[in-house]
């Protein structure tokens, strides 16, 4: 009888919570709470204080929700997805999750891997941002109910690890959303925990000089991350302490202005390649459109750098046909939705911004795991409807090029994604911008569905560390470069006497060439001093030409390499690139590459006939340290030089070997 008695209670009151929106919230089990300094606000009061003046104005901060989306917003938006496909997709993949990983999961809890913390802030940004936006939408006390229990979880934390700032940049933003999309529904008490923790954790060691170091002077992701994570919750928080609020919000715009936008140059290449720009750009975006949302405008923060509005079509150029990204640095290999062209797409009216991302989110993509698929919800305040379709235009431009610290080209051949459509990426720079490997004047390239040429990508950064290396150090002895997938001999690179590449030598863009190319596609790189000992060099700059041309309808990549050696010099060359495909020599002159039952030859001529030797190497090492590369092989060539010489190499990627004179 008891057992019946339960049941019909449990069944009641499960009727009573889903069934009404007017019932109090469950009370939640307090977790106890560290002493923190108390200096702040001693309570849920609002700051009395009249509104400071200084760069924006702060009269216009409103009521809560106000960060990407306000009350209005998050009603329009409950009609939109009614009405449109894309954003009904989108809304669902984001209830799903709510539903099936984040409602009754597991106490978030401080665990650090190794020096980090990063792991808990992202899970905790993920877990209190889709459930903040599934409450706001449905109403659903369960999604209340546990993002209340993450924000006190994660509050209760001795600190949030303010010796690696990132882990308080993402933390600071998780607290902000829940704080702000729930303000209203949460408890007092919650509230003041969130509160106070972002004071203690967030605003008090960004101020402090001892953090603050780590991002306030960096042009890398770090001053886009920390900033915007920043910068939100003091948005956030604004009331409650004016001039604290105002003493971030302003340091952060600063910092992020003289320092964190110049990383997108002139032409908006990004020095940290594909998967860095996801996470430095999507911080970038979050900081612009929360002073957007609040402030109704971003003072001239968007317009600060001429790359900052041409980046979002870099991004576009910079997948590949294969579902596979051009992933130079530390980036790794598989393509992935990108959440601020989402943005740059409503911004600039342009809806072509959009083509990769709709073709993924067709595919799945946006409901499988993706490095910044925590922060979907944010994308709904950016969705301009109206440019949302089924069908799209694809990019009419086929070729783009940017200048900077890392020059890069980038050329996509007809936009199908089908054997006809090739794709190539060639890259310069130097070893040592963050995140850089040796691997000036490397490339990429895709043809006939399969990816022919590659990067092996980056090394997960915390079993180095562990290992002893000096991961973070990219002088010339450091350790780093003793990675296989950080060091030239991985790279699709010239290699002069089997040298360590120097790590201030930079392959260069040809602007002149790249600026009277016209209708032609190719590329045209320069290399200076990545072969050489301290101040001695064995060869003049080696110069790298790669262009598609048309044979009978195919077109076809040809790759030019000339090199001149110096006085008394009788350099060794090798042309090496990185391939997953089956390799087999099989001619003085030709290699034959297949997989998945396609063809590729490599065809290698020298202008004069002097000889080379075609070669293969294993992708691999007997380094402890360095991660295996099944599948992978180096193939290339080797030539032995005169001094004073000039060598001219053509390679050619064809269906069918070329007739060899």
């Amino acid at each position: 009888m008891k057992k019946i008695l339960l049941c019909m209670l449990l069944l009641w009151g499960a009727i009573f919570t889903f069934g009404s929106c007017d019932v109090d919230i469950p009370e939640i089990e307090k977790p106890v709470l560290p002493e923190k300094d108390s200096s702040s606000q001693p309570d849920d009061e609002d700051d009395p204080s009249a509104d400071p003046s200084g760069i924006f104005d702060y009269s216009k901060i409103g009521e809560h929700p106000r960060l990407f989306l306000n009350a209005q917003d998050f009603d329009r938006l409950k009609q939109e997805i009614t009405n449109n496909s894309i954003l009904k997709n989108i809304h669902e993949i984001i209830i799903n999750r709510c539903n099936k990983e984040f409602v009754g999961a597991s106490t978030l809890t401080y665990q650090k891997n190794g020096k980090r913390l990063l792991t808990v802030s992202r899970k905790a940004l993920e877990r209190i941002c889709h459930l903040a936006y599934g409450y706001r939408m449905n109403g659903d006390y369960t999604y209340l109910n546990q993002a209340e229990k993450d924000i006190r979880s994660v509050c209760s934390f001795p600190d949030w690890n303010p010796t690696h700032y990132l882990d308080i940049g993402e933390m600071a933003l998780a607290v902000a959303i829940g704080l702000d999309w729930l303000y209203n529904d949460l408890q007092p008490e919650t509230r003041q925990m969130a509160q106070t923790a972002l004071e203690n954790y967030a605003f008090k060691t960004a101020i402090d000089p001892t953090y603050s170091g780590q991002f306030i002077e960096a042009t890398t992701n770090w001053n886009q991350v920390c900033n915007g994570g920043l910068l939100a919750a003091a948005l956030v928080t604004y009331e409650k302490d004016k001039s604290r609020a105002v003493e971030i919000i302003e340091q952060s715009f600063n910092s992020n202005k003289n320092k964190g936008m110049t990383t997108y140059g002139t032409d908006g290449n990004y020095p940290e390649g594909y998967m860095y720009w996801g996470y430095g750009t999507t911080y970038q975006v979050i900081l612009i459109a929360a002073l957007e949302k609040v402030f109704n405008t971003d003072n001239g923060l968007s317009q600060t750098t001429a790359g900052f509005l041409k980046t979002a079509e870099y991004m576009l150029f910079m997948a590949g046909t294969t579902g596979k990204c051009f992933n130079y640095s530390d980036c790794t290999e598989p393509e992935e939705p990108k959440l601020p062209m989402w943005w740059f797409a409503k911004k600039q009216e342009n809806s072509s911004l959009l083509f990769n991302e709709l073709r993924l989110l067709k595919k799945g993509a946006y409901a499988s795991k993706f490095e910044e698929r925590r922060l979907l919800p944010i994308i709904m305040g950016f969705i301009n409807p109206e440019q949302v379709k089924e069908t799209i235009s694809a990019p009419q431009k086929k070729l783009w090029w940017g200048d900077g610290d890392t020059p890069v080209v980038l050329i996509h051949t007809d936009w199908t994604y089908s054997d006809t459509d090739k794709y190539f990426g060639m890259k310069g720079g130097r070893s040592n911008t963050s995140h850089g490997h040796m691997d000036g004047a490397t490339f990429v390239y895709d043809a006939y569905g399969e990816r022919w040429a590659m990067d092996l990508g980056m090394q997960e950064y915390a079993p180095l560390e562990a290992a002893g290396i000096d991961l973070w150090n990219s002088s010339q002895s450091s350790t780093r470069w003793s990675i296989f997938r950080l060091n030239n001999f991985s790279h699709n690179v010239i290699t002069i006497n089997n040298n360590q590449y120097h790590y201030q030598g930079k392959a260069f863009v040809r602007t002149d060439y790249m600026k009277n190319i016209g209708t032609k596609l190719g590329a045209k790189f320069e290399c200076y001093g990545v072969n050489r000992n301290g101040s001695d060099y064995d060869v003049d700059a080696p110069v790298r030409t790669a262009e598609f041309i048309d044979n009978g309808g195919d077109l076809e990549l040809v790759m030019k390499d000339e090199i001149k050696s110096r006085a008394n010099k009788t350099p060794l060359v090798r042309w090496a690139m990185a391939t997953p495909a089956t390799t087999e020599i099989i001619s003085n002159q030709c290699i034959k590459l297949s997989q998945n039952g396609k063809i590729l030859y490599l065809t290698v001529q020298e202008q004069n006939n002097h000889p080379f030797t075609l070669k293969t190497w294993p992708a691999s090492t007997d380094n402890k340290y360095d991660e295996a590369n099944p599948g992978v092989t180096m193939v290339g060539f080797e030539a032995q030089m005169s001094a004073k010489d000039t060598r001219v190499f053509t390679t050619t990627f064809a269906k069918e070997p070329k007739n060899i004179n």
